[in-house]
């Protein structure tokens, strides 16, 4: 008996020296989660990563993908990072900056002239610096994408000027900044979490809320809204997001194939042309789309904002910012 355990044994360490590839290990699981409709942004961007991860791991990495509604709002699926129950995140910036405030600057309304310049800071040094800020609360930035301008829509008439927002209920990302934007522009600001949006615009509760052209569209605000101005007051990244203490327990190599993937799924929602297409099929439903505002009014109506900016974010920085081109 005891020369028959010996030579199963020896087998076994025969075949970790010989065959290493038959006892190396499984698979690693990394789950994924976001929350949006077909052809947004985050699912965009989670394809792109999906499909990179697979191929420059090497299948050393699987993804384990949850979408939808079903996990809660972003906020939730968040948290979830935070805690470990969800590897990576792909969520909206403007829920991050709840809980990593640094973030928060790009929150800042009319902070980006256009895309090209939200591109060039969401991939330069200003993003690197945010990163290091992620680490303390358990979480490592990925990637920034792009989810787009938000644009406002509301149920009752066009908006032109900030004094046409006086009195209407308007629903915000539940973020300080985003409250305190549409404060200063005269609205009656109502936060509140994404997946109850819809029913509160249906039944009256609210009047309008904000958000990308490719966000109402897929959500059918059309149906329960008939106005949208284009005011592009902020201009929301996308966020690639880990839990920290799992991906600091992946060997270096397959940390760089989550970073490389992560800016793979940015870098296709970068290159997303949804908005005119969007804003089309909005039209045809049969919102009428103002594309013309008094945009200084609107930015002088949030300049009383700057000094509170300036404090938390520091005036150097929003200049910096401000000037990249």
């Amino acid at each position: 008996m005891r020369s028959l355990k010996w030579g199963f044994w020896r087998v076994v360490a025969a075949s970790v020296l010989l065959f290493p590839h038959l006892v190396s290990a499984s698979p690693r699981m990394v789950s994924v989660a976001y929350n949006s409709s077909l052809q947004n942004p985050q699912q965009v961007g989670f394809d792109s990563f999906r499909e990179k991860l697979l191929a420059v791991s090497g299948k050393r990495i699987v993804v384990d993908g949850r979408v939808g509604n079903a996990l809660g709002s972003e906020a939730t699926i968040l948290s979830g990072v935070r805690s470990g129950a969800v590897d990576v995140a792909v969520v909206s910036g403007g829920v991050v900056s709840a809980v990593v405030p640094e973030i928060g600057v790009f929150d800042i309304p009319f902070l980006f002239s256009d895309e090209k310049q939200a591109r060039s800071v969401m991939s330069g040094p200003v993003a690197a610096k945010i990163a290091e800020k992620f680490r303390d609360k358990g979480l490592v930035l990925l990637a920034l994408g792009r989810q787009g301008f938000r644009e406002l829509t509301n149920s009752r008439h066009p908006i032109r000027t900030p004094a046409d927002l006086k009195g209407l209920k308007i629903r915000v990302i539940p973020n300080e900044t985003y409250i305190m934007a549409f404060k200063a522009l005269g609205a009656d600001v109502v936060p509140m979490d994404f997946p109850l949006v819809y029913a509160a615009l249906k039944d009256g509760r609210l009047d309008g809320q904000e958000n990308p052209p490719a966000t109402i569209a897929s959500n059918h605000f059309d149906e329960v809204q008939k106005y949208i101005t284009l005011t592009d007051h902020f201009f929301a990244p996308i966020v690639f997001v880990a839990n920290r203490a799992m991906f600091e327990q992946l060997d270096p190599a397959d940390q760089e194939a989550l970073v490389e993937a992560a800016k793979a799924g940015a870098e296709a929602t970068w290159n997303m042309q949804l908005d005119v297409v969007k804003l089309k099929y909005l039209h045809d439903a049969g919102m009428d789309v103002t594309d013309k505002i008094d945009r200084q009014a609107f930015v002088d109506a949030v300049k009383p904002l700057d000094p509170e900016f300036e404090k938390r974010f520091g005036k150097d920085l929003i200049a910096t910012i401000r000037s990249t081109r």
